[in-house]
């Protein structure tokens, strides 16, 4: 099961895969109005035959965060296994596997300030029950079976480094890592959540700008679209004003066909992250006005 919420790397393997083994795929709904994707739906789209449900903890494109526990809830009660694309969420909840229900943990490193290197995170004895292609001469031992090759080192190190970038972000936290990461997350959350609260209420002000969606529970993540103009002309103008902003889909297809905006290329996209200030909302808030 996949959903119209999630980043296409968490739905079109599926899809592939479905096609190949003739397997069903039944999809989850988001409400195009709110951007949600409500957890009751599950309810009925699940039963004893399902396998899999593949949810995003975090859209990439319009921030919401659906309640993965609450879905990972009703898959397990079916017997069905929980795949959680994180990458998204990463960089601004504290992410924690037991909390979310998730079997499968799916984290990109670069998304919270690291080096391009990604994981798929599980319980080694889940791990041990698949039987992944790989080269004879490749240990057989988990997880060390699931790679491609030799391991990327010094990724590894720059990952190690991102965590503890993360970890020190609250000057006044104390203990193991994990805890000064705890503090440290929380922290950021207020953080980013004050400053989104500024962007979000003024852009929603703009007679000229629609943002698509209203989730209750979102990251510092939304997309917009500006009357009479193709958000290729909104990032362009936004660029010249100094603004680093991306317009098309996010790799979110199937929510921004569900939304209708894909046809008129897509939207504009602004994320904030725990090293954005006050006066760069500010001075976003006014190039976007400026656009009327």
């Amino acid at each position: 099961m996949v959903s119209r919420l999630d980043h296409d790397a968490n739905v079109r393997p599926w899809m592939q895969l479905a096609a190949e083994t003739g397997v069903l795929v039944k999809w989850a709904e988001v409400d195009i109005e709110t951007g949600e994707l409500p957890a009751w739906q599950y309810d009925e789209l699940l039963t004893p035959r399902t396998r899999l449900v593949a949810v995003t903890a975090a859209s990439n494109a319009i921030g919401t965060r659906p309640d993965v526990a609450a879905i990972a809830e009703r898959a397990h009660r079916v017997g069905a296994l929980v795949y959680v694309d994180a990458v998204h969420a990463a960089p601004h909840v504290l992410l924690d596997m037991g909390a979310l229900g998730a079997d499968f943990l799916a984290v990109s490193a670069y998304k919270w300030c690291g080096p391009h290197v990604g994981a798929v995170v599980a319980d080694p004895e889940l791990l041990a029950e698949f039987r992944p292609h790989k080269l004879v001469p490749a240990p057989d031992r988990v997880p060390d079976r699931y790679e491609t090759g030799a391991p990327p080192f010094e990724l590894y190190a720059g990952v190690a480094a991102a965590v503890e970038h993360l970890a020190e972000l609250c000057p006044d936290a104390s203990g193991t890592r994990r805890q000064r990461l705890v503090a440290s997350m929380a922290t950021v959350g207020r953080y980013e959540g004050e400053l989104f609260a500024r962007l979000d209420r003024a852009l929603r002000a703009m007679r000229h700008v629609q943002v698509l969606g209203s989730p209750l529970d979102s990251t510092p993540t939304l997309s917009f679209t500006v009357s009479r103009m193709r958000p290729r002309q909104v990032a362009r103008e936004l660029a010249r004003r100094k603004v680093c902003a991306w317009d098309g889909d996010y790799y979110a297809r199937e929510l921004f066909d569900a939304i209708g905006v894909n046809e008129t290329g897509g939207a504009v996209q602004l994320g904030l992250m725990h090293y954005n200030t006050a006066d760069e909302v500010d001075h976003v808030v006014q190039c976007v006005a400026d656009l009327a």
